[in-house]
């Protein structure tokens, strides 16, 4: 049985405070120009089918970001968790309930009290822990996505079963057991909805954190340029 088709429209996902939609995306690569390739490289890899058939997004599954992806040409030295400020300070900003505005905002204050000549080698460090914190968040988004496709893919299968068996009762069979085959049957589906829908907006949490991390890249760059 393939994917289940609905004659009900399905409800559109919630959008989570913070998030960018395509449109948004691409006006934060007008405004930053350090995101234009990442946005290049999400438009190209989108188009792509997924290589993993337990990845249900439209968008093709990167389970790692690198710094020197996303802020190239500043590499990082050193540990950022032996340096007291960053171990305090990146937690905070990689936290995913902090919008990138508000992330932006708290580096650009911490960077203020930056020396100059610290900030070459302190700022990519600082990065380097960004990217690994968003990382490993990352990490538990994927692995939840993966679950979930696992389950409906389950799901699929036992309402395909429970549909040949709604179709091999006799006509004559009681009312009582169709009816409980046909409630069994109609709970799946609503479940295999809902599924559906949170896929759809658990599928932008990846992007979005990828897109927060080149905001403060962006404004790393600006720390390094206008000290």
């Amino acid at each position: 049985m393939g994917r289940l088709v609905s004659h009900a429209p399905y409800e559109a996902a919630p959008a989570a405070p913070g998030l960018l939609r395509p449109s948004g995306l691409a006006m934060t690569a007008r405004r930053f120009p350090a995101l234009r390739m990442g946005v290049i490289a999400l438009v190209l890899c989108a188009a792509g089918p997924p290589a993993d058939p337990d990845w249900p997004c439209v968008q093709r599954l990167v389970p790692t970001l690198t710094a020197s992806t996303l802020w190239g040409g500043h590499d990082a030295a050193g540990d950022w968790h032996a340096d007291p400020r960053l171990a305090k300070l990146v937690p905070d900003l990689a936290r995913r309930t902090l919008p990138a505005d508000a992330a932006a905002k708290t580096l650009d204050q911490f960077t203020a009290t930056v020396p100059e000549t610290e900030r070459p080698t302190l700022l990519p460090r600082l990065f380097q822990g960004l990217v690994d914190e968003t990382n490993a968040q990352r990490a538990d988004v994927i692995d939840r996505l993966h679950g979930i496709t696992r389950h409906q893919r389950t799901l699929t299968d036992t309402v395909s079963r429970v549909t040949a068996e709604l179709r091999a009762l006799p006509k004559d069979a009681p009312v009582m057991d169709r009816d409980s085959v046909v409630s069994r049957r109609a709970l799946m589906i609503r479940e295999y909805e809902e599924i559906e829908r949170t896929i759809r907006y658990a599928c932008d949490a990846p992007v979005q954190m990828e897109a927060k991390l080149g905001v403060l890249a962006q404004h790393l760059d600006q720390a390094l340029a206008h000290p």
